[in-house]
């Protein structure tokens, strides 16, 4: 399976707050972000690392993802704020048309059984998944904190995904995405990204991956939604990291 991991935004919640790494590169509990990422997935999966070009010139982003990944794809973009749609269109003469493929954001960390997830979704022969968690997430109670939420039927087939939004009042009892896609082929992620882009389904000005799924749904295809990730962290934000590391704290002692 193909993961692709795009990391060409510009991260300036982080700049603004006196980080001077990208994203990326911030160190949580000893090892950068993308390290933690990168670690979700097994070595037989091959990633391709979507990357701002200048933080491949003036950072040490190529050396890191090359010590994490050393058989990694790496490839460099002209740095933009559309979204990471915008970058998967960008990348999508290296995404082959016909691999599975994942999708996953560069700013959390998750547990999961991948092989698992990997021989379910090859059964069901479903187009899309979008693995999500559910229940108390410490980065759920602040009332401003909203993520993607997943509204299914009765097979935990989707029936809509929203951006920065709940299905539920109690958000403990919400699907939400942690920011990981999945695509039963290249072709069908790259077909969709395209026209996501050209009706200009955005928020904010960004391309969201998880906003593709409703034009599966509407298309007919099927999306599956499993409840599969056990453990969550959101690293997103610079209030995302402090909160976590506060929590961290407090249930380990500061130790993993």
């Amino acid at each position: 399976m193909l993961v692709i991991i795009p990391m060409s935004g510009t991260g300036n919640r982080f700049i603004e707050a006196g980080y001077s790494d990208p994203k990326p590169l911030i160190p949580v509990l000893g090892k950068a972000i993308i390290e933690w990422v990168a670690g979700m997935f097994p070595k037989e999966c091959e990633i391709l690392f979507i990357c701002r070009e200048d933080h491949l010139k003036t950072t040490a982003m190529r050396q890191v993802l090359e010590r994490i990944r050393p058989a990694a794809r790496i490839l460099s973009v002209p740095g933009h704020k559309l979204g990471p749609v915008h970058s998967l269109c960008l990348a999508s003469a290296a995404i082959p048309d016909e691999t599975e493929t994942l999708v996953s954001y560069c700013d959390y960390y998750m547990h999961w059984n991948y092989e698992e997830f990997a021989a379910e979704v090859s059964a069901r022969e479903c187009s899309g998944a979008i693995p999500c968690y559910t229940g108390f997430h410490p980065h759920l109670i602040p009332t401003k904190n909203v993520y993607a939420s997943c509204r299914v039927d009765e097979n935990s087939n989707l029936l809509e995904i929203r951006e920065k939004f709940s299905f539920e009042k109690d958000k403990a009892r919400a699907l939400h995405s942690p920011g990981l896609y999945y695509f039963r082929s290249g072709k069908i992620l790259k077909d969709y990204s395209h026209r996501l882009i050209q009706r200009n389904i955005q928020l904010n000005g960004e391309f969201y991956v998880s906003l593709i799924y409703n034009l599966l749904v509407q298309d007919g295809l099927k999306t599956w939604v499993p409840t599969n990730v056990t453990k969550f962290c959101q690293w997103g934000t610079p209030e995302d990291l402090r909160e976590f590391l506060v929590w961290e704290q407090m249930v380990n002692g500061g130790t993993q």
